[in-house]
């Protein structure tokens, strides 16, 4: 098929135009009817056929005006190439100005309530589908759980905190018993339940369903693959809903879908003689834009991915021709079922499955545009960009509070040269891998714009969830967005492939609320060439203690830049999280350009990869290069103002192979400036490194632009503008929060600490308790002790420890700290001894003799 290429400035060059063909929708419209004005039709299905009857599309302006009021789906409208417009002549699919349009899929119920006991009513519905979500006077109802929403994390008196800790307790209420086999003999039959649990790292949720209860009251279920980091689900962050006798609290509700009842105990204020009820029942998707595809549908099963299924099945629609030139406008979604138990694809070797849907769903597309709507309480992904698109807008839109990520680019994996869907996979041999750059085919997402959304609360199901998600898509421009309270990142890049995309003036924060070590934007780079590393360094050697990845770049140089080979660039955002970083970007992240960014509290990351220009930023809360790729990585960071309790945080600092100079380190309690000698020490670089009062204008409300007078102008910085972040229409503006603005607690003063390691049998060692260690190591919490150096033929390598290794158990004794592992292994006898330790992020036992 031919291919159009998109630009920027030719999506926003559309203009508005006198419509030849006008057709009305009406919800008390008739389908026989023409579609006039006073002759309306009663389906947006109806109003397209009428439009491809015309043989106007394309030639002329057309145009689909919805009335005011609510518009019920019982199955998806779906637009093909045959319902295209042209570039000259769009068609637009907008509600009426100044009107309530409604797309949903709930359906009203209309059968008569009565009370049946403790509060509680219920009403015959007879053999409806499985209601999915309760909707009473617009709002979700709580299907019945334990423990109850808003109960926070409970804890009993004879229960201790196991894993990690987050920032907000998930779900809205957890406890360390909700799957337990005491709590579940309080229940009858718990078969249909769903068991909600964290990941085991914090790295989002897991999810299963109930088979039964077996003799012992044991819960038997399936899932838990909606991570691509497969673990079992943390030990104490848990729920359970839809289990009838917890039904017990205003607000819940159950369906008995055998029995044909609905169960509802009002919340409060609600007159069950007048509320509205509608039932969400198993629509996934109210819009889909599908292009013509090549037949049969090709499809490949991933063996050995991340998300712990032995084959995932994955599908790959190769577009012969585009849906084309149509927009949305001005239209409010609601009302699809949740998908967390349909989130199973891996995306490639990032942490991440999805689910490829959503309420609005693009397949083979060009220039298709979403303005000015609501996407809100939807129970999975609100849009999803799926493949081929060129030209996508999103723009002018509200997302809020809805069960999964609000947008979604990504890729097929067809299009991706060598890939791979886990985090230990390895990269193929050196004589095999392709070498060719950029991708192998068009089915991904280009070109596209998003703009000026608003994004608030999503993942409310699913907590691998964010505002905007690129995945295998190629220069997309996210711009002038806010987006607020996501339980994981607000922008979340899954891959290197294939860059090009420019980040700007999006105002992000109050971000990682739910998980733990990721960041308010947060990338991955695990590409064609990804070798995984520890703080040590690489930690894929081959027998003479040479990283493999060295031999790829030793023989291509521009290896790191195959799937990354277009710069993205983050510029002018304001970014916040207090749960991890501002900016991060983790495992392989390749080919950023960064400057001009307000980092407001997390601070800003770049773990293992190459060509990473980080310069002229503000970062509070200090910067983390805590995992090394060999040198040289062609990676720079200067002419930063930074501050926090520390500068750099680096469980290695002199193994970075970059560029590191410039940096002003921030003190408001510092008396002079002076040249900054604690990191000069720390890093044997930052020759030009000043420490000092960078003098900020008025940080408490903002404003962190440095005085005429300031000393970090003296290393190059230079002021950026304050103002500006996030969304820029009225509306919304009206609606969106603003972040917090507060000065780290402490701050690192200019006198060098060296770090606590400790010398036990030839090893250096120390207590895992930084953040940095811990992120650089997969650990799920601050515990163990880390071996940040075990030479070879010192005894600890005698023993079979290896540098990188966090120590957890001794023959069977906690090694909470460096100073309980010194003191357990001077005392060992002689015989044999069984050691647990984390390695290349996961649990490894073995066993050495003494």
């Amino acid at each position: 098929m031919n291919r159009t290429f998109f630009t920027i400035a030719g999506l926003l060059a559309a203009s508005c135009t006198v419509h030849a063909l006008d057709i009305y929708v009406s919800p008390v419209g008739n389908d026989s009817q023409t579609g006039t004005k006073t002759q309306p039709v009663a389906s947006i299905t109806a109003a397209r056929d009428l439009l491809r009857d015309s043989g106007k599309l394309g030639t002329e302006p057309c145009e689909v005006i919805l009335g005011a009021g609510v518009y019920r789906l019982s199955e998806p409208v779906t637009f093909t190439p045959a319902d295209s417009g042209s570039e000259a002549y769009p068609v637009t699919y907008r509600a009426v100005d100044g009107a309530d349009v409604v797309f949903t899929g709930a359906q009203t119920i209309t059968s008569e309530w009565d009370l049946w006991q403790d509060g509680i009513y219920r009403t015959q519905v007879g053999e409806m589908d499985a209601i999915d979500q309760l909707i009473v006077n617009g709002s979700r109802q709580i299907l019945a759980r334990y423990p109850d929403l808003g109960a926070g994390y409970v804890l009993k008196p004879n229960q201790k905190h196991v894993g990690g800790k987050a920032g907000n307790a998930p779900y809205d209420g957890c406890t360390p018993d909700a799957w337990d086999a005491s709590k579940a003999k309080e229940w009858g039959d718990p078969t249909g339940a769903f068991m909600h649990g964290m990941h085991g790292g914090l790295w989002g949720s897991q999810h299963y369903r109930v088979l039964c209860k077996d003799a012992k009251g044991k819960l038997l279920f399936e899932g838990g693959w909606q991570n691509n980091r497969h673990r079992s689900a943390h030990r104490s962050y848990r729920m359970i809903e839809n289990i009838f006798e917890e039904l017990d609290a205003p607000g819940e509700w159950y369906h008995d879908a055998k029995g044909g009842w609905l169960y509802y105990q009002p919340a409060k204020g609600v007159d069950m003689a007048s509320a509205e009820f509608e039932a969400v029942l198993q629509l996934k998707h109210l819009i889909e834009f599908y292009g013509a595809h090549k037949e049969p549908v090709a499809t490949m099963d991933i063996t050995g991915g991340g998300n712990g299924l032995k084959v995932t099945r994955v599908k790959n629609y190769e577009t012969t021709e585009a849906v084309k030139h149509i927009r949305l406008q001005g239209i409010s979604f609601r009302g699809t079922a949740r998908t967390f138990m349909d989130t199973i694809e891996p995306l490639l070797r990032s942490d991440w499955s999805i689910y490829r849907g959503a309420a609005v769903h693009l397949r083979g597309t060009e220039a298709i545009a979403i303005e000015g709507c609501d996407f809100e309480e939807l129970g999975g992904n609100a849009v999803l960009v799926d493949s081929y698109n060129r030209g996508t807008v999103v723009r002018g839109n509200l997302f809020r509070e809805n069960g999964a990520s609000d947008l979604v680019f990504v890729g097929s994996f067809a299009a991706v040269r060598d890939p791979a869907f886990s985090f230990g996979a390895a990269a193929r041999p050196l004589d095999e891998i392709d070498t060719e750059v950029g991708p192998k085919s068009e089915d991904y997402p280009a070109d596209s714009l998003v703009e000026d959304n608003l994004m608030m609360l999503c993942g409310r199901f699913e907590k691998q969830a964010t505002g905007v998600n690129l995945s295998m898509a190629s220069r997309i421009t996210v711009r002038h967005n806010t987006i607020s309270h996501t339980p994981r990142a607000a922008i979340n890049v899954c891959d290197g492939t294939w860059g090009g995309h420019v980040i700007e003036w999006n105002d992000c924060f109050e971000t990682v609320l739910e998980t733990h070590d990721h960041g308010a934007f947060n990338s991955w780079g695990r590409d064609r060439i990804w070798h995984s590393a520890m703080p040590a360094g690489p930690n894929e050697l081959n027998e003479n203690g040479k990283s493999l990845i060295s031999f790829y770049v030793d023989k291509y140089p521009e290896s790191p830049f195959w799937d990354a080979y277009q710069t993205t660039i983050m510029r002018h955002n304001r970014m916040h999280c207090d749960h991890g970083w501002d900016i991060d970007l983790d495992d392989g992240s390749s080919n950023y350009e960064i400057y001009s960014n307000l980092c407001l509290g997390g601070g800003l990351k770049t773990r293992e990869g190459y060509k990473r220009i980080v310069t002229n930023n503000v970062v509070m809360g200090g910067y983390t290069c805590n995992v090394p790729y060999p040198k040289p990585t062609a990676d720079v960071f200067d002419r930063n103002v930074v501050a926090g309790k520390t500068i750099y945080s680096a469980s290695n600092p002199t193994l970075w192979g970059g560029v590191r100079d410039y940096t002003f380190a921030h003190n408001p309690a510092a008396k002079k400036t002076e040249p900054a000698v604690a990191l000069q020490k720390q890093t044997l670089d930052d020759a030009h490194s000043l420490y000092g009062n960078a003098r900020f204008v008025a940080p408490g409300v903002g404003d962190f632009t440095v005085k005429a007078d300031s000393p970090a102008l003296k290393v190059g910085f230079k002021n950026f503008p304050m103002t500006g972040f996030g969304v820029t229409s009225q509306h919304l503006k009206a609606q969106a929060e603003t972040p917090p603005f507060r000065m780290p607690e402490r701050f690192a003063t200019n006198v060098y600490a060296a770090p606590r390691d400790a010398k036990v049998l030839g090893s250096t060692i120390r207590s895992l308790s930084s953040l940095a260690d811990v992120s650089a190591t997969g650990m799920q919490e601050t515990i163990g002790t880390y071996l940040v150096d075990v030479p070879t033929g010192s005894q600890l390598s005698e023993y079979g420890f290896k540098s990188g290794d966090v120590v957890l158990l001794l023959d069977r004794t906690s090694t909470a700290g460096a100073r309980d592992f010194s003191r357990n292994i001077g005392k060992l006898r002689p015989g044999k001894h069984t050691v647990k330790v984390w390695r290349g992020q996961e649990a490894v036992t073995f066993e050495f003799d003494k």
